[in-house]
C-alpha cells in the first residue's frame, strides 16, 4: 500500500531521543520492538496519538522525517481504529530527521 505523505512523525521520550541523537539512530523502545517495527504517525494522526500514549507525559520530542529517506523500510498498514499507519521495518538513522517540535506546537 502506498500513501501520498510527504513527512511522517515519531514521537519520543526526551531520553528516547537524547539516546537517538547520541547513538546517530534508533532502532525502536519496547513497545516497538515487541510489535516488530518503528510505529510512526501522518501528521492528522498525532493529536490521537499524544491523547492515547503520551497523555501524561510532558517532556516529549516529536520528530519529523521525510518519507522519501525511509521508502525501502516504511510500510502502511491498517492499525488503531481500522486506520492506516506508517510503520518502518528498520532502525531511524539521525541524518534522516528533518524537523523537531515540541508536544505543545501539534
Amino acid at each position: 500500500m502506498k500513501i501520498d505523505n510527504p513527512y511522517v512523525y515519531r514521537v519520543f521520550s526526551k531520553v528516547e531521543f537524547e539516546n537517538f541523537k547520541n547513538k546517530k539512530f534508533f532502532n525502536g523502545n519496547e513497545f516497538d520492538l515487541k510489535s516488530g517495527f518503528i510505529h510512526l504517525s501522518k501528521k492528522e494522526q498525532l493529536k490521537e496519538t499524544l491523547s492515547k500514549y503520551f497523555k501524561n507525559e510532558k517532556d516529549l520530542v516529536i520528530a519529523e522525517f521525510k518519507t522519501e529517506n525511509l521508502i525501502d523500510y516504511l510500510r502502511w498498514e491498517v492499525s488503531r481504529n481500522n486506520k492506516v499507519f506508517p510503520h518502518f521495518y528498520n532502525n531511524l538513522e539521525f541524518t534522516w530527521l528533518n524537523k523537531i517540535y515540541k508536544k505543545a506546537d501539534i
